[in-house]
This record gives C-alpha cells, sequence and structure tokens, in this order.
C-alpha cells in the first residue's frame, strides 16, 4: 500500500513538472497506438469506478496519463478531473488536493478545480478553505449563474444558510438583460424566497419568450400554495412546446430542482418513450442522477455501464458525472 501510494505521488510530481514546463507545445508528439492506449485506460479506470474500486480506477487513470507522452490536452485534463474524483473516493484526499492543484497551475482561467477542491474541503469540515476556493471559482467564472447556486446549494447542505444567502446576494448583482438572466435572477429569487421579486423578473424573462422562465413561474406559485396556478402554467407549457423528449426532459429538470426526483424520474423515462427522442444522451444521464438520488444505486450502476457504452467518447457528459461525484 505504501509503495502504491508513493509511486502515484511520485507521478503527480512529474505531471506537475510537465505542466509547469508547458510541455503542452510538444502536442502531436503523441503516436497513434500510445493515444488509443490512453482511451483505454481511461475506460478501465471509469468502469472500476462505476464498480467501486476506486484505487484500481487511480491506477488506470495514471497509466492513461503515463501514455501522454508529455501531450497536454482536453483528454488528459479530463483524465485529471476523473482522477482527482477516484483520489478522494478511494480516500487520498491529498492526492486529490494536488491533482486539482496541478489543474489550478495548467489552466489559471478555470473555475472548476477551484470549485470541487472547495466541495472537498466542505466535505472535511474545513468551511473556510471551501469558502476561499469558491470565492476563487467564483472570481474565474463570475459570469455563472449555475456556479452560483451550486455554491448556495453547497452551503445550505451544511447549515451555512447566512453564507448562502450571501453567495445568491452576488449572483444577483450580475448584469444583463438577456432573457436568461432574468430567468436565472427570477429563479434565485425563488430561492430567497422572494417571490415578488422573482414574479417581476420571470415576467421579463417570459415576455422575451423564455420558456423555463414559465416553469420557473409555476414553482412560484407552488411555493406560495397556489397549486392550480402553477397546474395552469405546467399545462401551458406543455400545450406551447407539445409532449417530445425536450419538452419531458425539462419539466423533469424542474422536478430535480425541487427536490421531486420520483415525479422527475418519470419525465425523464417519459421523454426516452417518445416517437422522437431528440436528446436521448441528456435524458439518459439525468435520469442516473434521478435514481442516485432515490438511492437506488443498482440501478443507477446498470444505467450508467449502458450509457457509457454507448456514448464512450462523450467527454463534456461524463465530466458533469464526476462532478456529481464530488458534490
Amino acid at each position: 500500500m505504501n509503495n502504491w501510494k508513493n509511486s502515484k505521488k511520485s507521478g503527480i510530481v512529474l505531471w506537475l513538472l510537465v505542466l509547469s514546463l508547458g510541455m503542452s507545445v510538444m502536442a502531436g508528439c503523441q503516436n497513434k497506438e500510445a493515444l488509443e492506449k490512453e482511451k483505454k485506460y481511461r475506460e478501465t479506470g471509469i468502469t472500476k469506478m462505476e464498480e467501486g474500486d476506486y484505487a484500481g480506477a487511480v491506477e488506470s487513470f495514471q497509466k492513461a496519463l503515463d501514455q501522454s507522452l508529455a501531450v497536454v490536452g482536453e483528454l488528459e485534463i479530463d483524465i485529471c478531473y476523473y482522477k482527482a474524483a477516484a483520489q478522494y473516493k478511494s480516500g487520498d484526499t491529498e492526492g486529490a488536493m494536488e491533482t486539482y492543484q496541478a489543474l489550478m497551475d495548467y489552466d489559471k482561467k478555470s473555475g472548476d478545480p477551484y470549485y470541487l477542491r472547495g466541495c472537498i474541503y466542505l466535505k472535511e469540515g474545513d468551511t473556510k478553505k471551501a469558502k476561499e476556493d469558491f470565492d476563487k471559482a467564483l472570481e474565474l467564472e463570475k459570469d455563472d449563474y449555475e456556479l452560483y447556486v451550486s455554491i448556495y446549494e453547497n452551503l445550505m447542505g451544511i447549515g451555512e444558510t447566512e453564507e448562502a444567502g450571501k453567495i445568491l446576494e452576488e449572483a444577483l448583482k450580475l448584469d444583463g438583460e438577456e432573457a436568461a438572466d432574468y430567468r436565472e435572477r427570477g429563479h434565485i429569487y425563488l430561492l430567497m424566497g422572494d417571490y415578488e421579486s422573482a414574479r417581476k423578473e420571470l415576467d421579463k424573462a417570459i415576455n422575451k419568450e423564455d420558456m423555463k422562465a414559465l416553469l420557473y413561474m409555476a414553482q412560484v406559485y407552488d411555493a406560495q400554495g397556489n397549486t392550480s396556478q402553477a397546474q395552469a402554467l405546467y399545462e401551458s407549457y406543455s400545450a406551447r412546446n407539445g409532449s417530445d423528449s425536450q419538452t419531458l426532459s425539462t419539466l423533469g429538470e424542474m422536478q430535480m430542482e425541487q427536490g421531486n426526483y420520483q415525479q422527475a424520474l418519470q419525465f425523464f423515462q417519459q421523454a426516452l418513450a417518445a416517437d422522437n427522442v431528440t436528446n436521448e444522451q441528456a435524458i439518459r444521464k439525468n435520469e442516473i442522477i434521478a435514481y442516485e438520488q432515490l438511492k437506488d444505486f443498482a440501478s443507477a450502476k446498470e444505467k450508467m455501464a449502458a450509457y457509457l457504452e454507448a456514448y464512450p467518447e462523450d467527454e463534456q457528459a461524463q465530466r458533469e458525472f464526476v462532478f456529481l461525484q464530488t458534490r
């Protein structure tokens, strides 16, 4: 065990050295065989994570990185994110921190590693360092409403209601007069319980034909106990958008945000059963998340295995799955 840990740490140090020397200029030196091996080790690592063999996953991800031959690109960054998640899951918190630090050193403009490391600090009970990382993530991704909401949810999860409220207040300072800006500000007011302000912002978004805002408005009415008006808005949304996979998927996402995971799962499954499924990838991923939230890990594992078999190269969707594991 000690030999494995020391070897793994040496791998991280070497990787940091590669990054610090700016070896990305050597992109193109990696041959086809090495690239195929790198992808294969990455897939093996993902499979081991699904099986709960996190130590084995770390080893596979390190072998994948060893094939990169000093090439630093999106694939290597993706593998590092997976490796950090596997390290933390295996109990190697220090190793996960080092991997996130390597990512920070390589891409100084990305807030993702700071956010993810902040989530680890939060789980480890170091709220001060978690907040510092969250602040840095927001500094780098200052226009990302979703990041503000994610941090808010993490802080609420440990009872830091005052700090969580401050995060939402900061989000409301963002400028923007696009439909999405009004919609997201309305969503934030909804989370804050300021339903009057939420309605004002959402009305502006709806006037700009933002249909998701219509669903947030329904949630406002739901929160106020006006279920009939909320139902009318849901029906209005369905009438405008039909019962296609996209509409059903959006309804499922909204239910997820409210914590109604069983209802969300039903919407996702209805979406997958629609005649013309235009966004199957996203729906299948959300279906897995719903199962996880319902603590039905057997179903989640089964669905994830099928998903990765169908979309082995979908790095963005797989990255989001890793993010979920760190929350």
